[in-house]
């Protein structure tokens, strides 16, 4: 059975992983040609799921699904079922069990996730988890399965064999992750003299761990089992169980577009198939994880994707137009960009139509079809079928272009938050609860959010039955108490009808910054 000793003592943070959600899986296998089984009335099965922090959101936002997830730590388990009670959903299981006590009772499920499970497991929990996928998946199913790679793990392994060695010696899980700290630490110092390979690899991992929590890097680094392997050894394993490789769940991350064009033509010479092509782009990369779905090997797949398949999509986007007075109209450059750092020039007018609307809806996703007709009403153009047609294909193709370079988003539906803020504000009763005890909770995009303290006072108010009224008159109580502090220019607002005045004016503020992180919700949540 897998090692559970650890996860007890040094619980792995649960969070959301947007890549894993039913939605984007859909939309990924759509995109390829497959029919995948319905979000709204679908079966999924989560591998180590830790708390539920990745599987009792997606249970919240699709309430005719039904969801299990089933872990070997019990106390992880725990506190998943103590929040799936809090929450009152009955559509979701979290169960103590091992892996290795799947089998054909559990039922056959339409999504199926492993997030951060395979590499760190024996070999046998490996084969036990791609045969889960081949028995337990219906017929038009995804599974989505993430595991640490070569060639990018060998030089990572070099620090994480030389960490182990020093920890092996402490017993307690926090003294090895802090020793194994400070040994990295000492190792960086005493090679610092160095200008090599060797001490470059050391001042990286460095830097990595001052971004990482402990728990991370006990479990990635110190646990006795993290087994990489190279991409085309895990598409080998998958024939073995009558699997096929579909995508990463994170497309653009399979594009050879994105290094030069002499190098992306030279890698599509090398390879004679589709693998081939990915493991060449793993050397290039020096790539170390992917997050790969699978399908059973008779699914029909297409790889040459058409503007076509949009049709029964939605698209969603960060981009902004850079220029505020920008003349969609133009054939002039346009250069849009988001607050990631992403950004994207274009001279085609409908793509620039289409680029305002979706900034606009932002972070609400459109359907492809309503998109193509805002964009020509923002043109002043007729909706006649010829023009429409002609548009579909335009936008389509650039539309395509920037989900593989990673500046949009592809969905099955329209996403499960509002955007209007209604006279008695609700928020999602997770977040509502979440925020009671951290900073950062769970939206209904799927994603974690930062809260400000102001943030963190109102959200657990937002019940449907409060006015604004009466949210600022409990803001107001909870400035009296000190539990929350009002600024006004930065500096401390001094008396309680100050405080009420700054809270009327910056409550409206907060909410439509509630509503823009994707945390209001309908009044049925």
């Amino acid at each position: 059975m897998e090692n559970n000793n650890s996860y007890d003592e040094y619980p792995y943070e649960s969070h959301p992983y947007s890549q894993t959600h039913p939605d984007r899986l859909a939309a990924v296998a759509t995109l390829f040609a497959m029919r995948p089984v319905s979000i709204e009335r679908c079966r999924v099965l989560e591998l180590g799921c830790a708390g539920g922090g990745n599987l009792i959101p997606m249970a919240l936002t699709l309430p005719a699904s039904r969801f299990l997830g089933i872990d070997l730590s019990a106390r992880q388990i725990g506190d998943g079922q103590k929040l799936v009670a809090a929450l009152g959903l009955d559509n979701v299981e979290l169960r103590h069990a091992s892996i290795l006590d799947v089998n054909q009772d559990y039922g056959l499920f339409d999504y199926i996730v492993c997030h951060g499970v395979y590499s760190w497991v024996p070999t046998v929990v490996q084969d036990k988890i791609l045969e889960i996928c081949a028995r337990n998946l219906e017929p038009h199913g995804v599974a989505f399965v993430s595991y640490n790679t070569y060639p990018g793990w060998h030089m990572s392994g070099m620090i994480r064999d030389m960490l182990r060695y020093h920890a092996r010696r402490f017993g307690n899980p926090r003294d090895r992750v802090q020793q194994a700290r400070a040994m990295l630490k000492f190792l960086v110092e005493a090679a610092a003299h160095e200008q090599n390979a060797h001490s470059s690899l050391l001042r990286e991992g460095l830097e990595v761990f001052g971004k990482v929590n402990n728990s991370y890097l006990l479990h990635e680094y110190l646990e006795e089992v993290n087994e990489p392997l190279y991409f085309h050894q895990f598409v080998e394993r998958l024939a073995d169980h009558e699997l096929q490789y579909l995508a990463e769940a994170e497309v653009h991350a399979m594009m050879a577009g994105r290094f030069p064009p002499e190098v992306a033509a030279t890698v599509e010479k090398l390879s004679s198939d589709f693998i081939e092509l990915e493991q060449f782009l793993d050397f290039l990369r020096n790539r170390k994880f992917r997050q790969t779905l699978v399908c059973h090997r008779d699914v029909a797949l297409k790889r040459n994707v058409g503007p076509e398949v949009l049709a029964e999509l939605y698209v969603a986007s960060a981009l902004k137009p850079k220029m505020p007075d920008l003349e969609i109209g133009s054939t002039a450059p346009a250069q849009f960009t988001s607050s990631a750092g992403r950004a994207s020039t274009t001279t085609e007018p409908v793509l620039k139509a289409a680029l305002v609307h979706l900034a606009e809806c932002w972070p609400q996703a459109v359907s492809f079809a309503s998109l193509v007709g805002a964009a020509r009403t923002r043109l002043g153009e007729a909706q006649n079928p010829a023009a429409l047609a002609s548009d579909f294909q335009i936008l389509g193709k650039s539309v395509l272009q920037l989900y593989s370079a990673n500046q949009v988003e592809l969905h099955v539906r329209r996403l499960p938050f509002v955007q209007e803020i209604a006279e008695f504000p609700v928020a999602s009763p997770l977040a509502r609860l979440q925020a009671a005890v951290a900073a950062g909770v769970t939206n209904l995009r799927h994603e974690v959010v930062a809260l400000s303290k102001l943030d963190r006072a109102l959200l657990p108010l937002l019940d449907g039955k409060c006015t604004r009224a009466a949210l600022v008159d409990h803001l107001a109580d909870l400035t009296r108490r000190g539990a929350i502090a009002v600024e006004h220019e930065g500096r401390l607002v001094p008396s309680e009808e100050n405080i009420r005045t700054a809270l009327n004016a910056g409550l409206e503020q907060c909410l439509a910054g509630l509503a823009n992180r994707a945390l209001l919700a309908t009044g049925t949540q």
